[in-house]
């Protein structure tokens, strides 16, 4: 059951007021490049080092994993202290105790990988961008998806209409040191053109219920919006050419809705419920997908999804081409 979250949508109709206004002001100051430090791991006596999610590593300690002797990480933040927030080539965030870090000044270019950019929020809220820091966007079976990553977080998206319902697939990676809620409830659905206005989320129960083979059909796959695209260059130069590269989180199963099947098709068979978007405390380095539905306008144009998470709201600029109107 989808629960009622009043005083964000409030917040969410004054900032699709003021959008256009502080879009240039939020990512003049997210695309500063990251300090790229190496490091290798060393092992006084010991078989591995532990990494932890918290910076104190303290009793209990909080394994995220361990890093063997001889490995190479990225040095994220270092002040100092008795540990470093470290980056593995796998991916994963941690804290290591700076004793067991030998620098890498001199390793080899082809050793140095960058640190991944990450979007800055203003305000609370963090904009999707093509080309800005933390911004990504890729295709996942067939469908276009938007990554922004920001404090730790990951959030990706797509949007569909399916004719009778739009359909947003949406992820969500934790690389924090601390659990985060997932909460559907509070994700929005808002059509900024041709009009202002909440498209308000179906229950999956609800959907699951309804008779209609339209619950996973695709008419047509939302893309960037325009005013979200600063450049000129068109979405297969920019897919071949991402600046802030990331992981696909989105949910695997999802491949069989990548086209409106024939007449004759059915998706009886789907189970609703077990594909959609649930409430969940993530932990760090865990992952969640699913889908949910909006109610669906067939004039909307320029479309703004929001993913609230970790104390940040996450925001996706879409767009539908005229599909012949």
């Amino acid at each position: 059951m989808f629960v009622s979250y009043k005083p964000l949508l409030a917040a969410s109709a004054l900032l699709l007021a003021t959008l256009p206004a502080v879009a240039a002001e939020e990512n003049s100051g997210s695309v500063a490049p990251s300090v790229v430090n190496k490091a290798t791991v060393k092992c006084p006596g010991i078989k591995s080092v532990p990494m932890t999610s918290d910076a104190e590593q303290s009793l209990p300690l909080q394994l995220v994993g361990n890093l063997a002797c001889g490995s190479i990480v990225t040095v994220l933040t270092d002040a100092e202290g008795y540990t470093a927030q470290v980056r593995t080539n796998e991916g994963k965030l941690g804290y290591v105790a700076a004793m067991y870090l030998a620098p890498r000044a001199d390793a080899p270019a082809s050793e140095v990988a960058s640190v991944p950019a990450t979007a800055t929020p203003v305000n609370g809220v963090v904009r999707w961008r093509a080309g800005a820091a933390g911004c990504d966007e890729f295709l996942s079976h067939g469908r276009h998806v938007e990554s922004i990553t920001a404090n730790g977080i990951t959030v990706q998206v797509s949007l569909q209409d399916s004719g009778w319902k739009y359909r947003a697939n949406v992820a969500v990676s934790n690389q924090t040191g601390s659990v985060i809620d997932v909460q559907p409830g509070i994700i929005t659905l808002d059509e900024l053109e041709p009009g202002l206005r909440a498209l308000p989320a179906t229950d999956a129960d609800r959907i699951a219920r309804t008779a209609t083979h339209q619950v996973l059909w695709t008419q047509a796959d939302a893309t960037p919006s325009p005013s979200a695209v600063s450049t000129q260059a068109g979405s297969a130069d920019r897919l071949s050419h991402r600046a802030n590269p990331t992981s696909d989180y989105m949910n695997p199963h999802m491949s069989l809705a990548s086209a409106r099947p024939a007449a004759f098709e059915r998706t009886e068979s789907v189970n609703v419920e077990s594909i959609a978007l649930k409430a969940v405390a993530l932990k760090p380095q865990q992952n969640t997908a699913g889908v949910m539905w909006f109610a669906r306008d067939d004039r909307a144009h320029e479309l703004s999804l929001r993913v609230p998470v970790g104390g940040v709201v996450f925001d996706f600029a879409f767009a539908f081409d005229e599909r012949g109107k």
